[in-house]
């Protein structure tokens, strides 16, 4: 019974802070996708241990933000898969630069995170999403690879041998191509902002809406 008791103020506690993040975020024009897309799975891999770097980065009830002209695109693309039977999960959108810096010292030679030195990823600037196809009831389909892994077989124009995988990609793609929302040459799972795809800048660091970087 303490047990349960214990959790259930975590989970409130929880809450509180997820609350408080999205209410800072506000400021600098971030919205929480989970709450303008309820039917959108999130799963943010950098609040996990299932990453490059082995452990969380981001605290367990980090939201999951966007700035509110690209979530308006990515309402437009969950609308478009939700008619064919599909849907999205996001496994990363807003990235706090420190994270971005803790991924580039950690990763920065598989070529999968940009050196803050030289430029900023367009993560860290709210436009960019990191994304997968589910069916109609939130299970995961298999893609061309998992999240982050093998850049040999990620390429967004790669011809996957299993023609199921072939079409998945091919659907999820036009889906975000029609909405403004463009894959990456060399990952698949990633999305621009048609309309910031130069020079990207950070939009807030993380202690400003109160997300602790591990």
């Amino acid at each position: 019974m303490a047990l349960l008791a214990s959790c259930a103020v975590t989970e409130r506690r929880s809450a509180i802070q997820h609350g408080k993040m999205v209410e800072k975020a506000s400021q600098y024009d971030l919205v929480d996708v989970r709450q303008a897309v309820p039917d959108i799975g999130v799963d943010l891999r950098y609040a996990t241990a299932q990453n490059v770097t082995g452990h969380p980065l981001y605290p367990r009830h980090m939201p999951c933000l966007l700035r509110s002209m690209t979530v308006e695109r990515l309402k437009q693309a969950q609308a478009s898969l939700r008619a064919q039977g599909y849907g999205l999960r996001i496994w990363d959108a807003w990235r706090p630069p420190e994270a971005q810096e803790k991924l580039h010292a950690h990763g920065g030679s598989t070529g999968l995170f940009l050196d803050p030195r030289t430029g900023w990823s367009r993560h860290c600037g709210g436009v960019s999403l990191d994304a997968t196809l589910v069916d109609a009831a939130g299970r995961e389909l298999k893609m061309p690879t998992y999240f982050d892994e093998n850049l040999e077989q990620a390429a967004s124009a790669r011809v996957d041998p299993d023609p199921a995988v072939r079409e998945r990609l091919r659907i999820l793609h036009a889906a975000m191509r029609r909405a403004g929302l463009i894959p990456l040459e060399g990952e698949w799972w990633h999305f621009d902002d048609q309309d910031h795809l130069h020079d990207p800048v950070p939009v807030v660091w993380g202690r400003e809406v109160g997300v602790q970087i591990d």
